[in-house]
């Protein structure tokens, strides 16, 4: 539009909160992601399983139809290690998920100087980061967190107060696990996206993190005969703090769920400090 023909005018709608500026973020790229068919079949089908779940919790206390099969209610044991196994394969899902949808967060606003553009509105880097985090740890928790806590819940009506007062701490290592695995991922696949401008190498670096990280742990352990390749094996990690949580560690573990948490921290200020690196805005004085 021509400035000459004076026709334009400035935005006169209602603004949002300075509090929850940053959801701004997170409500557009919703939209661009969901715009492709597939990342949204994928996300449906990573629903599958906790729906088959549910089914399997209802059937497993089903005394009528468990009567016809000749099994009592409860014949099959729901525990800590029923959670946690279920945990394990939702991560994996959620993990796909960020190696497809991270690297489109950040990396087409640095390809396209829309940085710049961003942080001079008034929006913080920090601001930027947790709006576009927000985006990954929606969708990580919908598939990981909110699934298991609604699990829990309907096992917990099932089966009866006593069972729910006896196996708390399943719903606090849902919970802590939960929010570590989020935590993780939004890292990763922000500090890839901003580290790679290219959204395919992006996301194959978001897998060859856990790949390689393990790879290189087995060579270690193998040519040094020590424990310390644990350390690169970052599913390993994840897997030992959320086998703590859920109080399943076993007796003598190759490293500690103490040195496992400290790993992780590390491994999550490294990324931080890369995305920190990143996301700098030059200003040229004229």
């Amino acid at each position: 539009m021509a400035v000459y023909k004076r026709t334009y005018k400035g935005y006169s709608g209602p603004l949002t909160s300075p509090l929850w500026r940053f959801t701004v973020l997170q409500r557009y790229a919703f939209k661009a992601i969901f715009k492709s068919r597939f990342l949204l079949i994928g996300y449906v089908a990573c629903f599958f399983v906790p729906l088959l779940a549910i089914c399997f919790l209802y059937l497993n206390q089903n005394a009528s139809l468990l009567a016809m099969v000749g099994q009592k209610p409860g014949f099959l044991k729901i525990d800590a290690g029923w959670f946690h196994n279920f945990l394990t394969a939702q991560a994996v899902l959620a993990g796909v998920l960020t190696a497809f949808v991270g690297p489109g967060l950040v990396a087409p606003d640095l390809a396209n100087g829309a940085l710049p553009v961003y942080l001079s509105r008034p929006f913080s880097r920090f601001e930027y980061i947790l709006g576009k985090g927000l985006v990954l740890g929606s969708l990580i928790a919908s598939i990981t967190l909110f699934p298991l806590l609604t699990l829990f819940g309907i096992q917990s009506s099932l089966v009866g107060y006593q069972w729910f007062e006896k196996n708390l701490y399943i719903g606090g290592g849902i919970l802590f696990s939960c929010l570590t695995i989020m935590v993780v991922f939004i890292l990763l696949g922000l500090s890839m996206s901003a580290f790679v401008r290219w959204r395919i190498v992006a996301g194959a670096l978001v897998l060859a993190v856990f790949a390689a990280g393990k790879g290189f742990g087995a060579v270690i352990n193998g040519v040094m005969r020590t424990s310390n390749g644990y350390y690169l094996d970052l599913q390993y990690l994840l897997s030992t703090i959320a086998t703590d949580l859920f109080r399943q560690t076993p007796e003598d573990p190759p490293i500690s769920p103490l040195s496992a948490w400290a790993a992780v921290i590390t491994f999550c200020v490294l990324l931080l400090l890369l995305i920190n690196r990143k996301l700098r805005v030059c200003e040229v004085a004229g």
